[in-house]
Formats: structure tokens, sequence, C-alpha cells
């Protein structure tokens, strides 16, 4: 019995002393991602498919997954939000499982729009902070999904990338 009570006590110390992402997000003082995306797109050939962040060792880092379809590259980029600092960059060879990205991103290209510009429309009068951003191509439909952090909740949107509409989401039983 002692153990479990020390074990609960240690892990809720634990969760006390990490700020939430909401907290670090609302509390600091970083890049926007749409800046850093911008930045990252000045690169001739390579494409952002994918933005998600995450707190590393008390700092807040930016991650994107980068399509260089030319060279038929997948890579990914680690940049620190406080200064946009690139921390660390690893690549691979485009596999099948990232082909519906990529199917994605053709029809963003075919709109003559950059990954940031999509979100920009995507996120447009709705409140909360930029925590993902993911192409994607499901059911015959090219789409970007976000999620978007508010004091109260999560929020999941989906965006049309042919008709640049929000799409309803679906839920699965």
């Amino acid at each position: 019995m002692f153990r479990c009570l020390f074990v609960f006590l240690a892990f809720s110390c634990n969760a006390l002393a990490a700020p939430s992402m909401y907290q670090v997000l609302s509390q600091g003082t970083y890049q926007t991602p749409i800046s850093v995306m911008k930045q990252l797109e000045a690169v001739k050939g390579d494409m952002i498919v994918a933005f998600d962040m995450e707190i590393e060792a008390d700092e807040l880092i930016y991650e994107f997954m980068i399509v260089n379809l030319a060279k038929q590259k997948l890579i990914e980029t680690r940049i620190r939000a406080k200064d946009g600092v690139k921390l660390k960059d690893s690549s691979k060879t485009i596999a099948a499982d990232d082909l519906d990205q990529v199917q994605a991103l053709k029809m963003l290209q075919k709109k003559q729009l950059s990954f940031s510009d999509l979100v920009n429309m995507a996120i447009k009068n709705q409140p909360g902070f930029l925590l993902e951003a993911e192409l994607d191509h499901d059911l015959a439909i090219s789409y970007l999904e976000l999620k978007l952090l508010t004091e109260q909740s999560k929020n999941t949107i989906a965006f049309d990338i042919d008709n640049l509409r929000p799409l309803p989401l679906l839920k699965w039983d």
C-alpha cells in the first residue's frame, strides 16, 4: 500500500511540475509556426506536408515534415520555437505509406498554394493555438487536418484543398 501511495505521489508531483502546452504557448514568446513555415518554404523544391510541436527539455520544438518531389525525399526538420534555430534534419526516400500526403501535396501545388497559405485559410477566425497540421488524402478527398488548442479543449478541423473550405469531420463507430 505504501509503495502504491509513493508511486502515485511521485507521478502527481511530476505532472504538476510540467506546465501544460496551453500554458507554454500562452505565456511564452515564440516565433509563430506560420512564420517558420514561410522560412522553410523559401527553399526551392521543398514543400511542407506536416507540422507538429512538442516540449523537449523545457523547450518548445517545432517539427516539420517536408517533401522534395524532385529528389523523392521526405525530410524531418526540428526547429527551436523561441529563436528559429534548426536543431536537426533527417531524410528518407518517400515510401508507399507517404503517398497519401504526396497526393494531397500535388493538389496543393495544382491550386498554387503553399502549406502556410492553406493553414492560414483554415485557421482564419478559429480560436486557439495551432498544434498540428497535416496534409492527407482519403476517400478521394485531399485535405488538411489541423488541431487547435484553446484553454478549454483541443479541436480538430479538416479543410478541403480542392474546394478551399472546411469539411465536416467524419466519426467512425
